[in-house]
Parts: C-alpha cells; structure tokens; sequence
C-alpha cells in the first residue's frame, strides 16, 4: 500500500471512528414545548385587501418581541402563525408588483420561523432587524 492509500485510509478511519459516541437524552428538556397560549391561540384571517404597509407593519409588530417570546416559549407559536398569514398575502402583492424585492423580505421571514421553530432567539432578533430594513427601504422607494 503507498503512502497517500495509508494515509487515506487512517483518515477514513479516524472519521468513521470518531462519528460514535454515547448520545444522552435528558428525558426533562424533551417534554412538552408549547405553551398553554400556543395550543389554544386561534389565528384571525387576513383580509386580502389589506393594504401592504398595513400587513408588514403588522408583521414587524409581532416581529418585534419574538425572541423574548421564543425564550419565554409564551406566546411565539402563535405568533409565527399570524406572521405566516400576513406574509402570505404580503409576499402575493410583493411577487406581483416588485418581484426584486422579494429575497430581503423572504430572508427576514425565514429567520422568524427558524428563531421559533429551532428555539433561536437570535434568528428571530436578527429577522426583525432585517425586516425593519427592508419595510423601511421598501417604503421610501414605493
């Protein structure tokens, strides 16, 4: 065997023998993560006649607090599910009439749902920082 196959080898081996491990689960973290608020929240439709300043200032409003909320784990799954109903929406008007836009929105709303469903609260912090960026951009262009 040359030298580069031993030394392939030794690191095919070293990879493969260092992937295990003991996992250890703490049966006390996996128990129930939503929160009374979450299970009983019912989402109010969106009027899809909404004005779009109206539906990313709504967004923007429940983006604000959302990684408390994540931290607090009160009140944040229904949260991202009345920031998904507006974007919705939003994201049909923004598709139809500024198409170019759409990424930098999308990006902040990914962070939202990533910071909630992933227990981030940084990614829901970043995504709300994003979107005021965005909203405000958006909005001395229109």
């Amino acid at each position: 065997m040359n030298a580069g196959a031993a030394g392939a080898f030794a690191l095919a081996a070293v990879l493969t023998l260092g992937a295990c491990g003991t996992t250890f689960v703490d049966e006390s973290i996996a128990a129930d993560e939503t929160s009374a608020d979450d299970s009983t929240t019912t989402t109010t439709p969106v009027d899809p006649t909404a004005p779009l300043d109206e539906l990313l200032a709504e967004v923007e409003a429940l983006m604000f607090d959302l990684d408390q909320r994540v931290i607090d784990r009160d009140g944040d799954v229904a949260a991202l599910a009345r920031i998904n109903a507006l974007w919705a929406v939003a994201e049909r008007e923004i598709r139809a009439d500024d198409p170019d836009d759409l990424f930098n929105f999308e990006q902040a709303i990914e962070l939202a749902r990533s910071g909630v469903e992933r227990r981030r609260p940084a990614d829901a912090s970043k995504g709300y920082k994003i979107l005021v960026d965005v909203n405000d951009a958006y909005f001395a262009t229109s």
